[in-house]
């Protein structure tokens, strides 16, 4: 009986153990295509990975190379522009003159004081709209808020550009290989040794320069042949007022060196020199020191630029 016992729970057992098995088998039956999917899936993901990164690398080299060739070819404008630049600005000799005046109610220009100024170059015209356009588009520089879609008013090409804060003249003048001139450079080149009112001399009417002019606005650069400075630079007085270089201070000249002064150190606001369309004859004067915000514009300021002759 026991022996019967025994066999049957074998039997049993061996029956229990293959339900188990055939159970099992048939569940792995059905996770070993998850297994081989998973495998085919990690094989192809293994597979786009290292394409990924052959592309990457390719992409990079690519990068690397359109960088070196913007270099060239950044090289290759500045070059360029230094040679139109030799084109563009005429030279201004060593002197020495006499910086500011001492007239009651300009107090600013106080005092009248000899400087001795060093040899520069300075723009024959002042920067015109259609050169400040090549400097938007090449930078992505904002445009003056008066041009439409990008462009300048049709027909002033050839008019100085305005509506430019100190901060845009500046970013121009480094895009060019130049620089902002300073109070005394600009004063030198507009009054010369004689220490004219205005650059042409004495004489004041609408034959020499752009003045009491508030509904017609700016002219053509090379308009006014008769307004030339000494050195030939044009609209030195009238057309537009000019960014210079140099913080403002009222007392500065009390204190400014006497051999080519750079202005204060610091400060609030910039200069601008000289008046422009909307001035009035009796205000006409290459002497006058304005000032403003480094980051205001104006329909009446433009700017010009310098360069060191060394």
């Amino acid at each position: 009986m026991e022996d019967w016992t025994y066999g049957l729970a074998i039997a049993l057992c061996a029956v229990l153990w293959v339900m188990i098995f055939v159970d099992y088998r048939k569940k792995l039956m059905l996770v070993m295509p998850s297994v081989k999917h998973v495998s085919s899936r990690r094989h192809d993901f293994s597979t786009k990975i290292s394409e990924a990164d052959i592309s990457a690398q390719e992409i990079s080299v690519n990068i690397d190379s359109v960088r070196r060739e913007i270099s060239e070819l950044e090289d290759r404008r500045q070059e360029f522009q230094d040679k139109l630049n030799e084109r563009e600005m005429v030279f201004i000799s060593v002197g020495s003159f006499k910086l500011g005046s001492d007239l009651v109610g300009r107090e600013n220009e106080n005092p009248e004081h000899l400087v001795q100024a060093k040899a520069f170059y300075l723009d024959r015209f002042e920067v015109t709209n259609l050169q400040y356009k090549d400097f938007i588009d090449a930078t992505g520089r904002r445009t003056p808020v008066h041009w439409q879609s990008g462009n300048f008013p049709t027909g002033r090409a050839d008019h100085p550009v305005v509506n430019v804060t100190w901060e845009d003249a500046s970013a121009y003048a480094d895009w060019v290989n130049k620089r902002l001139p300073t109070e005394a450079e600009r004063e030198w080149a507009a009054r010369e040794t004689e220490g004219r009112e205005c650059s042409w001399g004495k004489q004041v009417n609408q034959d020499f320069a752009n003045f009491s002019n508030p509904e017609g606005g700016t002219s053509s650069v090379d308009k006014y042949i008769k307004g030339q400075s000494e050195f030939r630079i044009w609209d030195m007085c009238g057309n537009v007022g000019e960014w210079v270089n140099d913080w403002f201070e009222a007392t500065y000249y009390a204190r400014s060196p006497d051999s080519d002064p750079q202005g204060p150190p610091d400060g609030r606001k910039k200069v601008y020199r000289a008046d422009g369309y909307q001035t009035k004859s009796h205000r006409y004067r290459a002497l006058y020191r304005h000032n403003a915000m480094p980051t205001m514009y104006q329909d009446y300021i433009g700017f010009r630029c310098a360069l060191c002759s060394e």
